[in-house]
């Protein structure tokens, strides 16, 4: 069965969420504003990305982070989630049994019924996907650069536009969401036979390039500022472009974990520690840290007894920060070049600005939770009795 993950979902305190920028973003939505907690096994509320406080904690559950106007609420048994307004005094659009993100002009969801429609921001049917080409969807993904994921009864992807219409061939052994423009679609799978390909196509279903499994593998499953993470038959982690061809290769123990632009995180395996480095292969920060958290616009790294620091692009250190631990928010969100969370579980959270100066909220932020639902199945059970775990 292929997990169905929520958005970038950390959650502190209480209740587990499952785990993971303007229209200029790789994926072409915008992320407004979180979830937080002002006091433990307290309400939830809804803050921006400035600090204040757009919606007062009210709800019990999972509340959802704010994209496109609009937010939801899973209750506390996990089997309703409600669209409501994002606005001081919220608005109740619907209750479904799933509910995607308005990343585009519609919204999958669930109803009661275990029907899977898609929905516009008040809840008025924008088409339904019981079927597509006359064959049973099973499960249905919020769009991406236009283009919105679809799995059939027959245990094939593809991708229909904002009208409902597949305009790209619902044909793939497996898929994931459009990113950057282009989207890995899976020919065969890599347990089929030693001539597996995977390929890579753009939002009008062209194949830009094919690899064999064999060769070459996926580590990361979106494209991010026009590179993909994959790894070779020896097991080297490498970039590739938008054409398949390898754009930087590391050095054997050097796995990526982050890449933005021309800079790269990396943990070395043989020293244990993450560093980051550019495209030329030159260190800006040595491989001796904890951790590095990077996202294009920030960077921070941290050593022992939970101290990390606040560094510049170049790798100039601009300052110590609190103890605890260090979010950046991803390029989906607004402000996420000036705005990040540190803190430590049971004693909060403070916001900080891209100086490492603390940002006054209207609120304590005693948790946060940056979760939203991509995609979802027709019905657990079935999707189960049919394709196994």
């Amino acid at each position: 069965m292929k997990t169905i993950f929520n958005f970038c979902a950390l959650l502190f305190v209480g209740v587990l969420l499952a785990g993971c920028s303007k229209n200029s973003s790789s994926r072409g939505y915008e992320v407004t504003a979180f979830a937080f907690q002002e006091e433990e096994d307290g309400k939830w509320g809804l803050m921006d990305m400035d600090g204040k406080v757009l919606v007062k904690p009210k709800f019990r559950g999972d509340v959802s982070v704010v994209i496109g106007d609009r937010f939801t609420v899973t209750d506390e048994n996990n089997e309703l989630t409600t669209l409501y307004t994002a606005e001081e005094k919220p608005q109740k659009i619907g209750t479904y049994q799933k509910v995607g993100i308005f990343s585009g002009k519609a919204c999958p969801v669930r109803d009661k019924n275990g029907v899977i429609r898609f929905i516009d921001k008040d809840g008025n049917d924008a088409f339904d996907m019981k079927t597509v080409s006359k064959k049973k969807v099973i499960s249905a993904y919020s769009f991406f650069n236009g283009r919105a994921m679809i799995h059939i009864e027959t245990n094939k992807w593809g991708f229909i536009d904002e009208s409902g219409e597949p305009v790209i061939p619902i044909k793939y052994a497996d898929a994931w969401n459009f990113s950057d423009g282009v989207a890995v679609v899976y020919l065969s799978l890599p347990d089929e036979s030693s001539n597996a390909k995977w390929a890579v196509i753009d939002t009008d279903g062209n194949e830009l390039f094919t690899k064999k499994f064999k060769d070459m593998t996926p580590d990361s499953y979106n494209y991010v500022d026009g590179l993909l993470q994959v790894s070779d038959k020896n097991d080297r982690h490498l970039l590739i472009d938008k054409k398949g061809e390898t754009v930087k290769k590391f050095k054997e123990g050097q796995n990526i974990s982050e890449v933005h632009g021309n800079l790269i995180a990396f943990y070395d395996t043989d020293k244990e520690y993450f560093g980051l480095m550019n495209m030329e292969g030159e260190m800006i920060l040595k491989e001796k840290y904890e951790s590095v958290n990077f996202n294009g616009k920030l960077l921070t790294a941290s050593v022992e007894n939970e101290r990390s620091y606040l560094f510049d692009l170049n790798g100039e250190k601009i300052c110590k920060l609190p103890k605890g631990f260090v979010y950046l928010f991803e390029p989906e969100y607004k402000n996420y070049g000036d705005r990040f969370l540190v803190g430590k579980w049971g004693e909060g959270y403070e916001l900080l600005n891209g100086k490492g100066e603390k940002i006054d909220t209207e609120a304590d932020i005693f948790a946060y939770g940056l979760n939203s639902q991509w995609g979802f199945d027709l019905d657990d059970e079935f999707y189960e009795e049919e394709y196994g775990d």
